[in-house]
């Protein structure tokens, strides 16, 4: 037995919600616990291809997890499921003593654990200290605990602002930064003097929320303070309010997931980010062709220069950053997030087929399917055919099956991102034939 495992730890709602400055409340923190508590923990499955431990909320669905392995070629790996409590993973699993009693179990024959996860947390550091206390030793593949003021810095819109100032090749929206309302309603009125959309981004937000874009005009204007008042992101000054950015055509939201290490940056995956609103997301193309030539250049540049700044505070592990493709040729940074994204498994997919260099990823997070769905009755004969064919498409996420309104996340491989696209439209279509078809 290798003397080394890793241990898979989705933890991205422990993340989300970890500044105290951002406290969210009612239907903003249920939906950050489901989405990123639960449904977006099944993607966690292709974060890796070594001997691994998983840890997963409960209720997933076996047999997707049986077939997504089986496809992969894949042995599956153990999973702990800590008794749902927060919804915020290892936060459960520090007190849950069963959980822990298999986790250790698991661990059984092994000196090194490897841990993976979204990003730093407090928890993070609490279980790896459990996982000493067993007599293991621990490597984390984030940033060190005397470091973690990096991770929460960086994390900030406003770190991109700080770092703009000292990397030339970083550009940023015009913008004020407003710590009160009165200056928010005042930097409102004279950015809309200057420019004619605007953006107010709060200092942490989530796939667009956190986020409110306004015109002048009344209706607009009226809408972004109701925006900005009922959304709990914005719930804490300050907020940063920038010229909204004309985007040029066919690009998309160039973003990228890269790891920092001891010499920079040591791995990039390139995206392009589909958003609506000018803001929202909706789906990543990862890979080879998510961005044209020329914005791909740009984007590795200005990774090489933030991973080098990140590096000098002392954050190591894998970060991102988003950005918007400017219809003046500008690449402009909107935010870092210190963590993995929510296209990980796209790179890691990328590199277990060694096609870094020959295929792009399209991941969809939403894929609505009709009501009643059932994986085994709807999806898994929609995948089994494209499994058969040497097709490289999963569903990535089954969770959603059980809401009133279901969903499925699908990730789909192509030589090109309008191939990978175009098959992911044909499954969801496929679906829905499926099911029409049972339901008839």
């Amino acid at each position: 037995m290798p003397e080394t495992i890793e241990l898979v730890i989705p933890n991205m709602a422990e993340y989300f919600l970890r500044n105290p400055a951002l406290n969210l409340t009612g239907p903003k923190r249920e939906a950050v616990t489901l989405y990123g508590g639960l449904y977006e923990t099944d993607t966690a499955v292709f974060w890796s291809a070594s001997r691994r431990i998983l840890l997963l909320p409960e209720g997933y669905n076996p047999a997707w997890f049986a077939d997504v392995h089986q496809a992969l070629g894949l042995e599956a790996p153990p999973v702990v499921s800590p008794r749902p409590r927060s919804g915020l993973i290892v936060r459960d699993l520090l007190d849950d003593g069963a959980a822990q009693a298999a986790l250790r179990g698991a661990l059984r024959g092994y000196r090194v654990v490897k841990m993976m996860y979204n990003g730093p947390t407090p928890d993070i550091y609490r279980l790896a200290a459990v996982l000493r206390g067993w007599g293991l030793t621990v490597e984390i593949d984030g940033v060190a605990e005397d470091d973690y003021w990096a991770s929460v810095y960086l994390d900030s819109k406003i770190s991109v602002l700080d770092l703009a100032r000292e990397l030339p090749e970083v550009h940023v929206a015009n913008g004020l930064s407003v710590s009160s309302e009165q200056e928010l309603r005042g930097a409102v009125r004279a950015m809309l003097t200057r420019y004619d959309r605007i953006i107010a981004r709060s200092l942490y937000g989530v796939a667009g929320d956190g986020s409110a874009v306004t015109t002048a005009a009344p209706a607009d204007l009226a809408r972004f303070y109701e925006t900005v008042e009922n959304d709990s992101f914005f719930g804490a000054f300050p907020l940063v309010v920038q010229q909204h950015i004309r985007s040029a055509p066919g690009v998309g939201c160039p973003a990228a997931d890269f790891l920092v290490g001891e010499n920079g940056v040591e791995d990039i995956v390139l995206c392009s980010l589909t958003v609506a609103d000018g803001y929202r997301f909706c789906s990543v193309n990862a890979g080879k062709g998510a961005l044209p030539p020329a914005w791909a250049q740009r984007l590795t540049q200005v990774v090489h220069s933030l991973g080098e700044a990140a590096r000098g505070l002392g954050f190591r592990g894998w970060m991102c950053a988003d950005c918007v493709a400017g219809a003046d040729e500008t690449l402009y940074v909107t935010e870092i997030n210190a963590r993995r994204s929510g296209s990980q498994h796209c790179g890691s997919l990328l590199r277990l087929w060694h096609a870094e260099d020959s295929l792009t990823l399209s991941a969809h997070e939403i894929v609505p399917v009709p009501p009643g769905s059932r994986y085994e009755d709807v999806i898994r004969p929609v995948f089994e055919p494209l499994w058969a064919a040497g097709i490289r498409a999963y569903p990535t996420s089954t969770r959603g099956l059980a809401w009133s309104d279901p969903v499925i996340s699908v990730t789909a491989a192509g030589e090109t991102a309008l191939e990978a696209e175009r098959l992911v439209s044909q499954i969801a279509a496929a679906v829905g034939d499926r099911a029409a078809a049972i339901a008839a």
